[in-house]
C-alpha cells in the first residue's frame, strides 16, 4: 500500500481464533507491543523500517524490498543475489549486535533486501530485555538454524553467511553460541533420533548439522 506517498506494509490487530489466542497471546497487546518496538528503535539509525503511519488500530511501516525468503523462493539456493543476501544479513546482523541490539527472531523472512541494503522487519519478538549478549548469542543461532533449515543442512552458502557473522563479530557472539549450544547438547540427544524419524522434515533434518557447526566447528570457518 502507499501511506504519505510512500510503499509500505501495513500491520493490524489480528483476527484469530481461541488457539492461536492462547499460543500466542492477547492480539491487542502483541499488536501494541510490535508498535512500540518499531519507535523505541526509530531513532537508533539501526536497519529497521520506520512507521510511516499509524491509527488506534494499524500502522504502516516502510517498504524495505523483499525479503530474503522471498529472494530464495523465486531465484532458487545457487542465485548469486541469495547468495550475497544472505552474506549481507550476517554481517548487518553482527553490526546490530555489536550496538547492543537483538532483533528476536531473525529468520529469513524477517530480514529484507533492497539496493544492497538489509534491514529487519516484524519486531513481534523484540524486547530491551533481549539486547544482551544472551540474546544476541540467540539471534545468531536463530538465523543460522533457519538458514540451514531452507538449505537442507550446513552448505557454503550457511558457513558464507556465518563468516560474514563473525568477521563482524565485536562482542565474541559466536563463541557465546558455542556455549550455549554446549548447555543444549542433552537435548541433541533426543532431537537428533527425532529428526531421523522426521527426515522428510527440512527443518528437522537440519538439526544435526546446525548443532555440529557449533559443537565441533567447521573446516569452512
Amino acid at each position: 500500500m502507499v501511506a504519505q506517498g510512500r510503499p509500505g506494509w501495513l500491520k493490524r490487530i489480528e483476527d484469530v481464533d481461541l488457539r492461536r489466542r492462547l499460543l500466542k497471546g492477547e492480539p491487542r497487546q502483541l499488536f501494541e507491543a510490535e508498535r512500540q518496538a518499531y519507535k523505541s528503535v526509530a531513532e537508533s539509525l539501526l536497519p529497521f523500517p520506520s512507521i510511516i503511519e499509524e491509527g488506534a488500530d494499524h500502522f504502516v511501516i516502510a517498504d524495505a524490498g523483499p525479503t530474503v525468503k522471498s529472494i530464495l523462493q523465486t531465484e532458487g539456493p545457487t542465485s548469486e543475489r541469495f547468495r550475497e543476501a544472505v552474506c549481507h544479513a550476517g554481517e548487518v546482523l553482527a553490526r546490530l549486535h555489536s550496538a547492543g541490539v537483538s532483533h528476536g527472531r531473525p529468520a529469513l523472512r524477517d530480514i529484507c533486501w533492497q539496493d544492497g541494503r538489509i534491514t529487519f522487519i516484524d519486531l513481534e519478538k523484540y524486547s530491551p530485555r533481549r539486547n544482551r549478549p544472551e540474546g544476541h548469542a540467540w539471534d545468531l543461532m536463530v538465523f543460522v538454524y533457519n538458514l540451514a533449515g531452507e538449505l537442507d543442512g550446513v552448505d557454503e552458502t550457511v558457513l558464507a553467511a556465518c563468516r560474514a557473522y563473525r568477521a563482524q563479530d565485536r562482542k565474541n557472539i559466536w563463541a557465546l553460541a558455542e556455549r550455549r549450544m554446549r548447555q543444549l547438547r542433552p537435548l541433541g540427544l533426543v532431537m537428533r533420533p527425532l529428526s531421523r524419524l522426521l527426515h522428510d522434515k527440512k527443518d528437522f533434518r537440519a538439526i544435526g548439522p546446525f548443532m555440529d557447526l557449533f559443537l565441533k566447528g567447521h573446516q569452512g570457518l
